[in-house]
């Protein structure tokens, strides 16, 4: 008790030198919580998601399919082929606007006029990121596989054939009439 005592004592004491000092570590506290955000650099892929690209993704799904089909049991040596059916699209944000009026009018014989207008706008999301304006991308869709080649050095034996056509059936959720397993060397 006695050292908190005596370091309240010597507090009010030196109350020009405390206030300076409080003052001082406000301002680095301030400093501190206001430079992080301002020092982040700009990048102008801050917008859209990172994501490999069609080709990265392509082989690395051919990858990962020769890493799982290898550790089936008499698969031996795996390689894969993927196609793609397309390329991957991005969805951009838009703000949407839409407005639809009905308008009936009775004229003074019994004729009845109806109209109906519709009318709608959509604008791109636009960020500034740095110097430049980018859209803001909401999700990318990756393109569909069209077809898997697989070459097993097992696959001579029916049944290692069918085990690996039905592992890339239950991982890439396709038929088996677009799943081509073949014996390699």
């Amino acid at each position: 008790m006695s050292k908190v005592r005596k370091i309240v004592q010597d507090f009010k004491k030196n109350t020009g030198k405390s206030k300076l000092l409080l003052w001082g570590m406000g301002l680095l506290g301030a400093l501190l919580l206001i430079l992080p955000g301002s020092c982040q650099k700009d990048s102008p892929g801050a917008v859209v998601t990172n994501l490999p690209q069609d080709r990265d993704y392509q082989q690395q799904l051919q990858r990962e399919l020769e890493g799982i089909l290898s550790r089936i049991e008499g698969a031996g040596q795996v390689t894969v082929m993927l196609t793609l059916e397309d390329d991957a699209e991005t969805v951009y944000a838009s703000n949407q606007e839409a407005s639809r009026r009905d308008t009936r009018e009775e004229d003074s014989q019994g004729g009845v006029r109806q109209q109906q207008e519709h009318d709608s706008r959509e604008q791109l999301v636009i960020v500034q990121a740095g110097n430049e304006q980018q859209p803001v991308a909401v999700k990318k869709i990756r393109p569909r596989i069209r077809g898997v080649l697989v070459v097993a050095s097992g696959a001579d034996n029916p049944i290692i054939k069918e085990r690996l056509t039905q592992a890339v059936q239950g991982v890439l959720d396709m038929p088996a009439y677009k799943i081509t397993v073949q014996k390699g060397r």
